[in-house]
């Protein structure tokens, strides 16, 4: 085998290629989406999968004429600027990119081009929604992209892109992201300087042998590597892992496509590209690629990107394009393939005849259970399920076990998809610490809404409930809810690891700077403020959260060095379910606890995050309910959960705990706000202004509370 060939290429290439061109059909939520409302949006996932589907098929070999790629260039060709879109941010710029790979002569392409030069900042950088230096990065990307097919149209020079490709080599970045600007310095300049090439060329072979061979892999995470190394991966060791290996698997792809062009130019790099293909390949390539990439990556997006990055960095690697390799592989398939027998058609018929003929109903109006910050519903039914031989006396009602009421969450597809994700993606050892999360039961193609049957844990209460009406609970819940979230956090409870770069930015930084924005959006564009003092307030207000939280930046990396966990992500009292246990057992609480809402959860977050939320919403509780201080359970669960986090702390070593924790206040409080300005909008649409400005003055009052947390943060790192 030569070093830029690998084994059983036809059929794995062939197989993978047939099920892409299939995932529109299959994934019609991720691939040339319909609009999710009437003003036309689409998701960012959809946006993002889409584009890397026709990078995938351009790699293949399709050419931009193919009426697949004329269709995703129809998809992409929205006109700019919008109502929607005024700014270039990451979904704009998979916009432009594809585009700019399929139709470049698109109307659209030069005001996307010209918005991105405006969103230069005062030192350079550019700002499109991210960490500056990936901004820049991708932008100066994308404008090589337009140069190369003609449409720069001098916004922005030659001279100037092959500086700003010099430059962003020198940055700190990513694996996959150096690799990215080495590539662009090498076409833009044509070569590297032999302190780059030395410098940042071994650099990355150095990590890779390091890592066992790939890139964008932790070190205390090595051993991913080492069972691949083995042949010994197994689904249940992925499944531990998932988010972590999907990062390895897209950053080493990455590293692959960028590198390989400068091969020949800088040989030393070879064999290691060379091994972390031939490494990867052997996973999963053969007979069975499709069936096993879906085992290892459930997750339809996941599952997509996977192949749609393989394929690119094939094609890199083999140095042409696929269909070359694979074209006669249809053929025989086709010729190949038996007829299958065909199913008698009043087969179908008779099957939804029996459906209909089963009574179902329901014994009550659904029960709304919760109106929360996201998008989704969650309602209690009573199914009425009849023997339809007796369908007018209801006595006959057939009774399904555990089954008299029952829990459906419904809402956007994405947003169910994404909690049931989460929920496979929990270690086996705190899964029961979970509600259970099945499949969708019914999926609404016309809304685009998924809905779920759950069982109902009415034999639970809420804990905001709980502190209010079971009082016999209260001493339990201060001694056990702590050790709970610990094992939470703890999850498979195997090696301490530490944080990714870029954690702090996702999980505070960014979240809190789009929600400060827009909640003074909704004071000053509304005018919900008119007296001047409080507009001239209001904005000084804004302008320091801003500020704190820019601050705060200059800290990244300090605060970056701590020891990841298992997060919820939206932890507060309503999410948190609780029993009373009637019988205790030798070694058991007084207390059964489950964790509902998965859409945030992360198996590595940060449970300081956690910690903040959960004190500021028992805080908030705290002072609605107005209880006697010496009796206030909120007062004694939230010095239990203080107490439970600082010994965490001290425990694992982690000194910037508590002012992270300082963070996570802060976050959770702005984000209330911003939850607030929902029901504030509700009320405009509604006509009723009073409302909305009452939810102003409140949101106004959160953002102080934010502020003084900030304030604290800054402090104590400034010391």
């Amino acid at each position: 085998m030569t070093p830029f060939e690998l084994p059983e290429l036809e059929q794995t290439v062939g197989d993978l290629v047939l099920d892409l061109l299939r995932a529109r059909n299959e994934h019609p939520e991720l691939v040339l989406s319909d609009p999710q409302d009437a003003r036309g949006e689409v998701s960012s996932n959809a946006v993002r999968v889409t584009q890397h589907y026709t990078v995938a098929l351009l790699a293949y070999g399709f050419s931009p004429d193919q009426q697949e790629l004329q269709e995703a260039a129809d998809w992409f060709a929205s006109p700019f600027p919008s109502d929607l879109h005024k700014r270039i941010d990451p979904v704009e710029m998979n916009r432009l990119e594809a585009l700019l790979s399929l139709r470049p002569s698109s109307e659209s392409v030069l005001p996307r081009l010209e918005q991105l030069a405006r969103q230069r900042m005062a030192d350079d950088y550019f700002d499109i929604g991210g960490a500056p230096a990936f901004d820049t990065l991708w932008a100066i990307k994308v404008m090589a992209q337009a140069r190369d097919m003609g449409v720069l149209n001098g916004i922005m020079a030659e001279d100037t892109l092959r500086d700003w490709a010099a430059r962003m080599v020198e940055v700190n970045h990513r694996d996959k992201d150096l690799a990215l600007a080495l590539h662009l310095r090498y076409e833009l300049k044509s070569k590297l300087t032999p302190t780059q090439q030395k410098k940042y060329v071994e650099k990355l072979i150095n990590i890779a042998e390091s890592s066992g061979g790939f890139w964008g892999l932790a070190q205390d995470m090595r051993g991913l590597a080492e069972s691949m190394q083995r042949g010994q991966l197994t689904a249940d060791q992925i499944a531990d892992h998932r988010e972590i290996f999907r990062e390895m698997i897209i950053s080493t792809c990455y590293v692959i496509e960028n590198m390989m062009p400068m091969v020949e130019a800088y040989p030393q790099i070879e064999p290691v590209l060379r091994r972390a293909m031939e490494l990867w390949w052997n996973v999963f390539s053969g007979s069975s690629a499709v069936n096993t990439l879906r085992v290892l990556f459930p997750n339809p997006y996941d599952y997509l990107l996977i192949v749609c990055r393989t394929l690119v960095s094939v094609r890199a690697f083999v140095g042409q394009p696929l269909i070359n390799w694979v074209g006669m592989y249809f053929h025989r398939k086709l010729a190949s393939q038996q007829t299958r027998p065909v199913e008698p058609p009043d087969t179908e018929s008779i099957r939804r005849a029996l459906k209909n003929w089963i009574r179902v109903d329901l014994d009550k109006a659904p029960e709304p259970l919760r109106l929360g910050m996201s998008d989704s519903n969650v309602v209690r039914i009573h199914p009425f399920i009849a023997n339809p031989m007796q369908t007018e006396d209801d006595s006959f009602k057939l009774n399904i076990p555990n089954a008299d009421s029952l829990v459906v969450k419904y809402g956007p597809i994405e947003e169910i998809d994404l909690e049931r994700d989460n929920y496979a993606r929990l270690p086996v050892g705190i899964r029961d610490c979970f509600v259970n999360i099945p499949q969708p039961s019914y999926i609404d193609p016309e809304r685009r809404r998924a809905f779920v049957i759950m069982a109902d844990l009415n034999r639970y209460r809420t804990l905001s409930d709980a502190l209010v009406k079971v009082p016999q609970i209260y001493d339990a819940l201060a001694l056990e809810l702590g050790p709970f979230l610990l094992r939470v956090h703890h999850g498979d409870g195997r090696a301490r690891r530490y944080v990714q770069e870029g954690l702090l930015l996702q999980l505070y930084l960014l979240p809190m700077q789009q929600h400060i924005r827009r909640v003074f959006n909704y004071m000053l564009e509304n005018r919900l403020l008119d007296v001047d003092d409080k507009l001239k307030y209001a904005d000084q207000l804004q302008r320091s959260l801003l500020d704190r939280v820019g601050s705060l930046v200059r800290y990244q990396l300090e605060l970056e060095n701590f020891p990841i966990a298992c997060m919820h992500g939206d932890l507060h009292s309503r999410n948190i379910m609780v029993r009373r246990m009637k019988r205790r057992q030798e070694g058991e609480g007084e207390v059964d606890f489950k964790l509902i809402d998965l859409e945030k959860f992360r198996r590595s977050g940060d449970a300081a995050l956690d910690a903040g939320e959960l004190l500021v919403d028992l805080e908030i509780l705290r002072a609605t309910r107005n209880n006697d201080p010496a009796r206030d359970p909120h007062a004694a669960l939230i010095h239990a959960v203080q107490q439970t986090y600082t010994d965490f702390a001290a425990e694992r070593e982690d000194k910037t705990f508590a002012i992270r924790m300082q963070l996570g206040q802060a976050r959770s409080l702005i984000r209330i706000a911003k939850g607030r300005t929902k029901q504030g909008e509700l009320s405009l649409k509604e006509s009723r202004k009073g409302p909305a400005i009452r939810v102003a003055f409140d949101i106004l009052e959160f953002a102080e509370q934010a502020l003084a947390h900030l304030d604290a943060v800054v402090g104590a790192l400034g010391q």
